[in-house]
């Protein structure tokens, strides 16, 4: 059960409103996200990609500007070692681009997540020098690739590392002072929280500074930063925030051939307005998908290539790869909540759930570890063999630093890396036992911790609901990491009926206090809602619940307070509000 809180922050409603020509509502939202300075508010209903443009502050930036130029003037061989995610790919794609078009002779590798591992490893440097490269440039990796990167030096190549993960001091390569990274302690870039594909955008911006050759792709460029931004999980505020509001207006008309035909793939590109989840939920995981199933190189080449029929081909097998990474995705979860269930019949869940699913493909553990956080708001890790170790991914919530607990177990890993929200580890698998009882000793977590927090941001009566209102809360989109979509709350509302769709959707239709009826659609949580009624009303409930003639129910005097968020749903030319609920309780 959800810890329901009403945000009750004071402002000037109606002053700020009428200032700003926005509906109170909005106003008052904007103060719960922290904006209380109108120039604040302007500045975050506008959508000035300025920033996205800017670099100076970054660590070591010019000394990079100068080993490319180098490069250049040297006319060495040039390898982009990428990563196998979305951000790593976008990344790799920038790169490949940008610095092709600044007159180096390029090419790409990312390592196979499954025979590979996470970053440049020492198989791919000495291939590189045995190959003929003399100048080596990361994206999305490198911080913690010590050996690796010593090893490059040492075979006398060139070396820039961009990337943008948490610093762990001890892995930072030490024979190399080219480390563009907003992590570093010498940062001076106001922003930190960009992703590996805008560093290597950063990078690429100081590189032609004034040249205006630049310009032919640039847009195309960022377009790639903002999947990336979305689908790393940044933080959705300052340029984050602007760049990705700009890019949902473009990418129906993507300007990228591939990614184009990606979106149309995808079944976008004759939707009214692109949002965040669009990304997130279809583009994104259809550029992972290749990562994680087969090779990274195929979302990379789709977006690179300049033929019509082998875009098509490579974009339909991401969509096949993703279909197959959603079947894998749902087994595994399934088979990881009857783990969880034999494990802790007896008693209550440890505060970090660290599971071992040997049946798990390597490529989907972060997922299923997400969904696991998402079904038991816990911190969750979730491990399956690869190679002669254990390699995991965990998922956190809002309280737990994941990466500072793993840094704490350092001592007993074999490599690891991530941030606040995520990590990525292997160890023996003789050592998961220690590392299960070390995370929970020191996780410091509470009862209230894990209980998860939902925000409501305003009392609202559906009658309240308008499409200008709507419109109004449109204008705080993209919604995500650090501006979560807004969440509104209303109680005593009868049940009468419910309608079941697809395989695990259902729509409710209640009656408010004044007699309006209204149809609220509940996502993927039909079977949880036919448990919650059970669970009160018990054995024959559910009957009345899908009984049609719309009356079994009235007599049962079922009432809820749901809470819910407004949108538009438009169904062949028809416009109507929607009502989509978020939670739901008894009233």
């Amino acid at each position: 059960m959800k810890n329901w809180i009403l945000l009750r922050k004071s402002a000037d409603y109606a002053g700020l409103s009428k200032e700003l020509n926005i509906d109170p509502v909005v106003v008052r939202i904007m103060v719960n996200r922290g904006l209380t300075d109108v120039e604040d508010m302007k500045r975050f209903l506008s959508s000035d990609i300025s920033k996205s443009f800017s670099y100076k502050g970054l660590p070591n930036l010019e000394k990079a500007v100068a080993k490319i130029k180098e490069a250049k003037e040297k006319n060495l061989k040039t390898l982009i070692v990428g990563d196998y995610d979305a951000d790593g790919v976008c990344a790799s794609v920038i790169l490949m681009k940008g610095l092709k078009l600044f007159g180096l002779e390029c090419d790409y590798v990312i390592p196979n997540r499954v025979s590979d591992g996470y970053g440049i490893n020492e198989n791919i440097v000495k291939n590189a020098h045995s190959d003929g490269f003399g100048f080596i440039i990361t994206c999305d990796n490198g911080i913690s690739a010590r050996a690796s990167i010593d090893l490059a030096v040492d075979l006398g190549l060139e070396v820039v590392v961009t990337d943008h993960h948490t610093v762990t001091e001890s892995e930072v390569p030490t024979r190399t002072e080219v480390i563009v990274n907003p992590k570093l302690s010498t940062n001076e870039y106001p922003f930190e929280d960009i992703c590996g594909a805008q560093v290597a955008f950063k990078v690429l911006s100081a590189l032609f500074d004034t040249d205006t050759k630049f310009d032919t792709i640039k847009e195309e460029l960022l377009e790639f930063a903002a999947i990336a931004c979305v689908t790393d999980v940044m933080p959705l505020t300052n340029e984050n925030r602007n760049l990705v509001k700009w890019a949902l207006i473009r990418l129906k008309n993507a300007a990228n051939p591939g990614l184009k035909k990606l979106v149309e793939k995808c079944e976008l590109s004759g939707k009214e307005r692109l949002v965040a989840t669009d990304i997130g939920f279809r583009i994104g995981p259809c550029i992972n998908a290749s990562g994680r199933i087969e090779v990274a190189d195929i979302s990379v080449n789709l977006f690179l290539s300049d033929d019509e029929a082998k875009r098509e081909e490579l974009a339909d097998k991401l969509l096949s790869l993703n279909a197959e990474r959603k079947d894998l995705t749902e087994k595994c979860v399934n088979n990881g909540i009857e783990k969880i269930k034999e494990m802790y019949a007896e008693g209550g869940l440890p505060d970090v759930i660290v599971l071992y699913l040997p049946e798990c493909h390597v490529s989907i553990c972060g997922l299923v570890a997400g969904r696991i956080r998402e079904n038991y708001y816990h911190p969750a890790i979730v491990f399956t063999d690869s190679n002669d170790v254990l390699t995991g991914s965990g998922r956190s919530i809002d309280e737990y630093n994941m990466i500072e607990g793993i840094q704490k177990c350092a001592d007993i890993l074999d490599k690891f890396g991530g941030h606040k929200a995520a990590c990525g580890l292997s160890l023996k698998k003789e050592n998961l036992p220690e590392l299960i009882e070390r995370l929970n000793k020191d996780s410091n977590l509470t009862k209230e911790d894990l209980t998860e927090k939902l925000y409501i941001d305003a009392d609202m009566p559906f009658g309240y609901v308008t499409e200008s209102l709507i419109g109004d809360l449109f204008k705080l989109e993209p919604f995500g990491m650090n501006n979560p979509a807004p969440v509104f709350a209303l109680k005593d509302l009868q049940l009468i009926k419910g309608r079941r769709i697809g395989e695990n959707h259902i729509f409710l239709t209640v009656k408010d206090s004044k007699g309006n009826i209204k149809e609220l659609k509940l996502w993927r949580k039909a079977d949880e809602f036919e448990e919650f009624l059970l669970e009160e009303k018990g054995e024959g409930i559910i009957e009345k619940l899908y009984d049609y003639q719309g009356v079994s129910l009235l007599g049962e005097n079922i009432f809820l307070t749901v809470s819910y968020y407004p949108g538009i749903n438009i169904y062949k030319d028809r416009r109507s509000i929607e009502f989509t609920v978020r939670d739901y309780k008894f009233s």
